[in-house]
C-alpha cells in the first residue's frame, strides 16, 4: 500500500469506529514496512498477515486488533494501547485487552489468561514450543497478576 491509500483506509476506519458509515480498514497482507502509524486508531483493524517491519505503531490503539500472522519485527510498539508484545525465540507473544478481559496470543493461539494458565504446557507440547513453553508460562504468569489485582480493585 502507498502512503495516500492507508491514509484512505484509516479515514474509512475512522468513520467506522464512529458509526459514520466507513469501513473497518482491512490490512490483511498488507506491505506496511516503514509507515508511519504513530498514534493511529486501529481498534478493531485486520492487521493479520501484515507486513509490518519498522513500521511506527507508537501511541496507536490497537485493542481488539486481529494481528495474527503479522510481522511486527523491529516495529515501535511504545506506549501503544492494548498490546504488549514479547519475542520468543518461535512465536510472537502478544498481550492486550478487549471487553474487559485480557488475552495472550502466541503465534496463531489466542485465549484468555485463566485459559493459557490452565493450558500452557498442553499448547507448548501440541505445538512444539519446546523449551520457550516454560518461558511463555513465566510471561503469562507474570501479567496475569496484573489481570487479577485489576479486577480486585474494580470490585
Amino acid at each position: 500500500m502507498n502512503k495516500e491509500e492507508i491514509e484512505r483506509a484509516l479515514k474509512e476506519h475512522r468513520k467506522w469506529l464512529n458509526g459514520e458509515g466507513g469501513s473497518r480498514a482491512d490490512l490483511r497482507r498488507a506491505d506496511l514496512c516503514g509507515a508511519d502509524l504513530y498514534g493511529a486508531d486501529l481498534r478493531g483493524a485486520s492487521l493479520c498477515g501484515a507486513y509490518l517491519r519498522g513500521t511506527s505503531l507508537r501511541e496507536a490503539d490497537l485493542r481488539g486488533a486481529d494481528l495474527c500472522g503479522a510481522d511486527l519485527y523491529g516495529a515501535d510498539l511504545q506506549f501503544c494501547k492494548g498490546i504488549l508484545s514479547f519475542t520468543g525465540e518461535k512465536n510472537l507473544l502478544i498481550y492486550f485487552k478487549w471487553q474487559d478481559e485480557y488475552y495472550f496470543k502466541i503465534g496463531r493461539i489466542t485465549r484468555t489468561c485463566n485459559e493459557w494458565l490452565k493450558e500452557f504446557e498442553d499448547i507448548g507440547v501440541k505445538h512444539k514450543y519446546g523449551e520457550n513453553t516454560k518461558l511463555y508460562g513465566d510471561v503469562i504468569k507474570l501479567f496475569s497478576q496484573y489481570d487479577l489485582e485489576e479486577k480486585e480493585n474494580m470490585g
